[in-house]
């Protein structure tokens, strides 16, 4: 499967999450795509527990700005929608069960041979994913 195969299931399997096409900004739409990539590059899915190991990813291996990363999210629109779905308790609860995948992830990502790139990965779209996951040396959790 090719990294844009990946992407055409994983919008189609996932018909509820923020349209990148209906984002507050073209900023945020461009985020969103971003985020999306690297959860088919790693292999996450979109329950809350891999929302936050792909975000252990990103931060760990995507060459992209912790601050850029964070802050572009937050304060938007989505982002209040996001937080005002999330049960504080259900979210610590996962918190706490995904320390172990989260030392895993921190483990792998030094074991790449890049970073994956955050923007300007348009050029890996038609590439199989094995092949990319070879390339930077990624294994998925």
């Amino acid at each position: 499967m090719t990294l844009r195969e990946g992407l055409d299931e994983y919008y189609g399997a996932n018909s509820g999450l923020f349209d990148t096409g209906q984002a507050s900004s073209e900023k945020l739409g461009a985020y969103l795509r971003n985020h999306d990539v690297t959860h088919i590059v790693f292999g996450t899915t979109t329950m809350i527990a891999d929302e936050m190991l792909q975000d252990m990813w990103t931060l760990l291996a995507v060459d992209v700005a912790k601050k850029e990363y964070v802050f572009d999210f937050l304060g938007t629109d989505e982002s209040k929608v996001l937080m005002q779905s999330l049960k504080l308790w259900e979210t610590l609860r996962v918190m706490v069960m995904a320390v172990p995948a989260g030392l895993k992830i921190w483990a792998r990502s030094r074991e790449m041979t890049r970073k994956w790139p955050w923007k300007d990965w348009e050029g890996y779209l038609d590439k199989p994913l094995g092949e990319i996951r070879r390339e930077f040396n990624i294994r998925v959790i």
